[in-house]
């Protein structure tokens, strides 16, 4: 299908999820994050613009920095479909005492000994925009690389976080049996790795099908998943061109239930169930249980393949302040602007978490004590922190004990979180302790 040959390195940062654990290799070289302001690259401007400055989709992976334009335009090269608002009236995010200094002048120390601050955090995480909520109220709000508070931004696998919240409360209101078959919803995918898998463990992603996501093997099925979905381009590609052709192409590997891995294609067989069974589209799901919940005060929206599906594994674009909102009501067990938005029983089944034993055998740098459930990153520790993230640095990071949020946006140039995750939680420890002070 694929010609793989040259395609190594185009495809080596392909975004979609957290890759694998990484071999050991040579320490690249990257640019600083202060060194390539977006608003001084100048993309796309220009009637037409230069053709260095022109991003596509061919291009906007693999010729960094031009994806720190596309992520906060990404409905320009791909299609899309709305998540509305609604119309309701926007919930305020109240501002709390300014702690810029103090937050500033945090002196981090890192797995290696040396120390930073929280500046400097900003920097080498190439953030884009960051805001940290502390009971409620906004403390520290910056965007170091994005326009202003209303540009929307590609979040990637936080999708899926967003995905398995609304298989979860297709689960409390009887919809949906945690224990049945894919197959039952989804008898297209009986000739599958997913025959025998229950929903359950499609959720925990303990289901196991043979699919490699490894970013930097040209010939890695993510690959061939990124093509499919539109994700990006090549004339070469004469393989399935729409997830519902592709998934079904999947066969086995190990026994279901007894392995966590991480796959994206997983979310992608749970939102082809949720629309399945709930006769919705993800879009429209999120708009009317939560979106319009929140009193969020900019429409969201998902990106789709050349048929119409959405990327229900990494395609949800929102902004920083609305996604401060979305996790001020996880912090606050579901409850916000005077209503439940989403049950108090699928926040503690998120803090559950998963199986630490499968999660800790999988690997993941930098998230020792983690487990994975119902498409979430569950910490296990005394504040029980659980977080959704996405490639090249989105975060959406949720502390009840500390009554602490934080979210950030982000375009760093590996398109993988271990890039930054022992950093990044070392500095969210360390800014709950100085709140808690």
């Amino acid at each position: 299908m694929l010609n793989a040959v040259g395609f190594a390195a185009q495809y080596a940062r392909i975004v979609c999820a957290p890759e694998e654990p990484e071999t050991t290799r040579g320490t690249p070289s990257y640019p600083d994050s202060a060194s390539i302001p977006l608003a001084e690259l100048a993309y796309m401007q220009g009637f037409p613009p230069p053709a260095d400055k022109q991003i596509t989709r061919a291009n906007y992976l693999v010729e960094y920095p031009k994806l720190r334009w596309a992520f906060q335009h990404m409905r320009e090269l791909i299609p899309s479909r709305q998540i509305a608002r609604g119309a309701v009236q926007t919930t305020e995010l109240p501002s709390g005492p300014d702690r810029q200094a103090d937050i500033d002048a945090l002196s981090i120390e890192l797995v290696d000994g040396s120390r930073i601050g929280f500046s400097e955090f900003l920097d080498r995480s190439y953030a884009d925009a960051l805001l940290i909520v502390h009971k409620g109220k906004v403390i520290y709000e910056t965007y170091p690389n994005l326009h202003d508070s209303q540009s929307p931004h590609m979040l990637w696998s936080v999708t899926k976080s967003f995905t398995g919240m609304i298989a979860h409360m297709l689960v409390l209101e009887g919809q949906l049996d945690p224990q049945s078959q894919v197959t039952e919803h989804i008898p297209e995918l009986a000739g599958s790795g997913w025959a025998g898998a229950s929903v359950q463990q499609v959720l925990d992603m303990t289901a196991d099908v043979k699919y490699s996501e490894v970013y930097a093997d040209g010939t890695s099925d993510v690959i061939h998943y990124g093509l499919a979905a539109g994700i990006t381009q090549s004339p070469q590609w004469t393989g399935p061109a729409s997830l519902y052709q592709y998934l079904p192409s999947i066969g086995a590997d190990r026994p279901h239930g007894e392995h966590f891995a991480y796959r994206t294609v997983h979310s992608e067989v749970l939102g082809w169930i949720i629309r399945r069974v709930s006769g919705k589209d993800l879009a429209q799901q999120i708009s009317e249980r939560i979106w319009c919940k929140l009193g969020a005060e900019q429409d969201a929206y998902i990106l789709l393949d050349g048929n119409g599906t959405e990327w229900a594994g990494a395609g949800l674009n929102a902004t920083l302040r609305d996604l401060g909102r979305f996790a001020e009501m996880l912090r606050l067990d579901g409850r916000y602007n005077g209503q439940q938005v989403v049950p108090a029983e699928l926040i503690r089944e998120i803090q559950r978490g998963g199986d630490k034993a499968a999660f800790e055998r999988f690997g993941r740098k930098g998230m020792e004590g983690y487990s994975y459930h119902n498409q979430w990153w569950v910490s296990h520790n005394t504040d029980a922190v659980f977080e959704a993230m996405g490639v090249h640095g989105q975060l959406v990071h949720v502390n009840p004990g500390a009554e602490l949020c934080l979210v950030r946006l982000g375009s760093h140039p590996v398109a993988s979180n271990d890039f930054t995750y022992e950093m990044t939680r070392r500095v969210t420890e360390a800014l709950a302790q100085l709140l808690r002070g």
